[in-house]
Formats: structure tokens, sequence, C-alpha cells
């Protein structure tokens, strides 16, 4: 079988798939301080996790009560120790992991305090939940501008990042953090948005920026209380003046551009309709082809909100992207159906098999990487993704699963002492394809062991 072209997609999913589980998240309930804490800031994460349970009742029970608690513990014991905390309560509640990715994004914009300390505040995130602390620390800085009714322009964008660009997986998730904040910046009117983003000089930071604004369109609709506006009104801070600003039926703004075939960013102040239940590519299919990339590795949230979670029905909407466009939507679907699998490995793989015949055949290959590729990015380390790579039975999917391990960790591994260290935990046989993929020199020296 030839081998597929995955560039288009391995060139955004590094640092943009993270796991779209409010799909699966319930509602939030009403909020509930419950029993005073009985820990302090230097307790043991374990410790303030079971308190946090008892009190909240079970964080699936009362989400907002989980949120608030930890928000409040950024502030008394820094976002390192809140974000132990996180991990600890995502081990044991299966509810916690639905939205552990949403809660770090809440976590981050409290750990923001002012632009002095947002480098610091950004560099001491973990890399973990699919770096929702970085995100969030940068939406801070946004709604900071927006509560000074400040503009950003060029200077700006190009310098809120450049303290990042040494580390390839900082300076990505900077850019994405920028697509989110921008968004109350331009009160979730996408087409102005994204004008903003290019304004950015590194063509990176803009791609990335991208996909951050179409991220938060899609939240927008399907849980507004996850919103860049919704996590400021949660924490006191000034969200955007509207948060659902342009909701209206009909598609205000969707004509065509001469100049760029998308969206015209003219009709800047008409009103803009995030999503469409009669078109599962908006606003893909309305935007510009520089933006489609970062737009179809989000659409797959959208179309599994608007179609009730049929995977079917959302791979065969995928068929109707544009042809270099597949891969990416079909990766997306990978990265979603890790929430309707609830993050079960055997059972991910088993709903990627109901798009098989796909994408010309290559359906099922698509969706795997994307939940690889999710699965080493959420955890920021390679060990999910390789149990994953296991249960692949074909052999030339088995390869590219493990190659597509190697390439995640490109990001998120410097060194290549690193990486190869951690491609030896692959299965005989299939070192050398995560040594290839991780770009190491002897790459492509046939593994020896078979």
């Amino acid at each position: 079988m030839p081998r597929p072209d995955l560039r288009p997609a391995r060139r955004l999913l590094p640092f943009l798939l993270v796991a779209f589980t409010l799909l699966t998240a319930c509602a939030p309930a009403a909020p509930s301080t419950g029993p005073a804490p009985a820990w302090s800031a230097d307790s043991p994460a374990g410790e303030i996790a079971r308190w946090m349970r008892r009190a909240c009742r079970g964080p699936l029970a009362n989400r907002q009560c989980t949120e608030q608690n930890l928000v409040a513990l950024v502030g008394q014991a820094g976002i390192g120790r809140a974000m132990e905390v996180l991990d600890t309560l995502m081990r044991v509640d299966a509810g916690v992991r639905t939205y552990g990715h949403e809660l770090a994004h809440g976590m981050g914009i409290a750990a923001y305090t002012g632009p002095q300390t947002m480098h610091a505040a950004f560099a001491a995130c973990p890399a973990g939940e699919g770096a929702g602390c970085h995100h969030g620390v940068v939406q801070g800085y946004f709604l900071d501008l927006v509560s000074q009714g400040r503009m950003p322009g060029t200077a700006e964008l190009d310098a809120l990042c450049e303290p990042h660009r040494p580390n390839t997986f900082l300076y990505g998730q900077c850019g994405h953090g920028m697509g989110h904040g921008l968004m109350a910046v331009y009160q979730n009117h996408v087409p102005r948005t994204l004008r903003a983003c290019d304004q950015a000089s590194d063509p990176y930071i803009r791609e990335s920026c991208y996909s951050g604004i179409f991220m938060e369109n899609i939240v927008l609709v399907t849980h507004p209380h996850n919103t860049t506006g919704g996590h400021g009104a949660t924490q006191g801070r000034h969200g955007a003046d509207d948060a659902h600003a342009g909701h209206g039926d009909a598609h205000g703004g969707h004509g065509a551009s001469a100049d760029h075939g998308s969206v015209d960013h003219g009709t800047a102040d008409e009103p803009w309709q995030p999503l469409d239940r009669d078109d599962p590519l908006y606003p893909c299919s309305v935007v510009g082809e520089q933006y489609q990339p970062a737009c179809y590795v989000m659409q797959t949230g959208a179309m599994l909100y608007l179609n009730g979670g049929s995977v079917t029905d959302a791979g065969h909407a995928c068929e109707g992207a544009p042809q270099r466009m597949m891969p990416i939507c079909f990766g997306s679907l990978g990265r979603d159906i890790m929430a309707l699998a609830e993050m079960d490995h055997a059972r991910s793989l088993a709903m990627c098999g109901r798009v098989a015949r796909m994408g010309g055949g290559q359906g099922e290959l698509w969706c795997m990487l994307g939940v690889v590729q999710n699965l080493v990015n959420l955890a920021a380390t390679a060990d999910e993704g390789m149990r994953f790579c296991r249960l692949v039975t074909a052999d030339g999917h088995k390869s590219e699963c493990y190659r597509a391990v190697g390439e995640q960790m490109l990001t998120l591994l410097p060194a290549d002492e690193q990486r190869g260290h951690a491609c030896q935990s692959a299965e005989p046989g299939f070192v050398a394809a995560c040594r290839m993929g991780a770009r190491l020199a002897d790459a492509a020296r046939e593994d020896q062991v078979r």
C-alpha cells in the first residue's frame, strides 16, 4: 500500500490536537463552596484533591465548584501546585478527565497577574492537559487588554511569544492561546479576529493563532462557559462585551473576497454566525485557503456536536472537504473520538474503524493518527501513544502509528538522546519507525530486531 501524504496534517497536529472533551462534558451545575478547606498551601496534592472531591460532591457532579476551588488554589499555592492537584483529580475521577483541558485554561487565566509577570507564569505552566494552562495565561493577557480598551497590533503580537521562540512547544502554544484571547478582544467575530492574527509577522504564530480562533468559535456554541469571556466572568475578570454577539441565523459577513476567496474582511461589522446546522464544514467552507488547515483541525468538534455524536456522519462530512484537507479532518475526528470513547484506547481504535472505507481507504489511518498524536500531546510524554500503537494490528498502520509518536516528540523533547530513549519503548521491529518520525540521524537504518 503506498504511503499516504500526511504532511498537511502533521504540520499542524503537533501543537493543535487538544482533546475536544466539551462534546461529552455535562452542563455545569450551580456553584457550591462546600465546607471550609481543611488543608494548607503546603498540603500534599492528594490531600487537597480528596477534600475538593468531598466539598464539591464529586467534580463531575459540580464542575463550577471544582473550577472555583482550583482557581483559588492558584492564588494560594501557585500554578504548579494547583496543576498537580488537577492531575491528581484526573487520575482518580473520569469526569474530570473529560474537561481537564478546559479547567487548565481557567487556571492559566488565574495565574496571569499582569504583563510584567506573564512570561514567568507562562513558563511555569506544566505541559500536560493539552497545554491548557499555557493557553489560559495568554488569554489572561488579552482579557487585560480588553479591560483597558486596548487593541493589539503587530508589535504587541510579535513581542508576546518572542521570549518562547527557542522552545517550539511553548512557542506554538503561545500562538494558539493568542487566538483564544484575541476572540475576546474582537467580541468573538471570526473574520475580525483572523485579520488580527494576520498582523503577526511569523507564519508559524499566525497559523497557531488561527487554530485558537476556530477552537474558541466552536466552544462559544457548545459550552459558552468555557470561552475566554466565560472564564473571565467566572474569575471576576472583564471578558468580551457580548460573548454571544453575532449568533443570529443569517450568515452575516459570509461574502467571498476577491483577494482571498474567504470571508470578506470588509464586512467585519456585519454579524457572524459561528456554526451552521445545514453545513457541517462551515466555517471552513467559507474561509480562505490560508485559514483552512487550522479550521479543519478543529472542525469535527462542531460536526459531532451538531450530529449528536455520529462518527460515521462526521466521516462522510470529512469526505466533502477539499482533498488536501481530508487528512486533517479525519485526524481531527480521531482526536474527538478519544472523548467519545472516554479515553479508552481499544474503543478509540474501534471507532476509527467505522471510517475505514472513507477518504479513499485512508480514513481509518488518518483517524488513528489523530488519536495517537493527541495522546502524546495531552500527556506531554510518549507513553500513552506507545500503548495505543501496541493495539494496532496492521503492520502498515502500526508503523505509521509509531512514526507519529516520534514526530510528536519533536516539539516535546529537543535533544536527540531524549527522543532516542523514548523510541526504545516501541515494539521490536518498530523502533526504527519511531526514530524516523523523531528525525534521528540513523533513522533510515532498519530496526534489526524483528
